[in-house]
């Protein structure tokens, strides 16, 4: 398994303008088994999401899908890049079927 937790840094006040993004119910993503995003009511710029996939190269690949390359391209305008913080992790329990 694969597992990615971390933090997006929205352009202050336009964290509910990526929330919407990340939040979009789009195609399935072939080898993902768990996509959430959430947010912490005290930082107000930050979406945080966690992230598990089948592998490595699950995750690889599906940021070559056009959908998801779209969502990609309308986010980034919205993105403080120095806010970004992540990890990968190595998922050992709890994971959903």
């Amino acid at each position: 398994m694969f597992m990615l937790h971390g933090r997006l840094g929205a352009k202050p006040g336009k964290r509910d303008d990526l929330l919407k993004i990340m939040s979009e119910a789009g195609e399935s993503l072939p080898g993902n088994r768990l996509y959430v995003v959430a947010i912490d009511e005290t930082d107000a710029d930050g979406v945080w999401a966690t992230e598990i996939w089948e592998s490595q190269e699950a995750h690889a690949a599906s940021l070559r899908l056009d959908h998801v390359q779209k969502r990609i391209a309308r986010a980034m305008p919205l993105i403080d890049t120095g806010g970004i913080r992540q990890q990968r992790l190595d998922a050992r329990a709890g994971i959903p079927d």
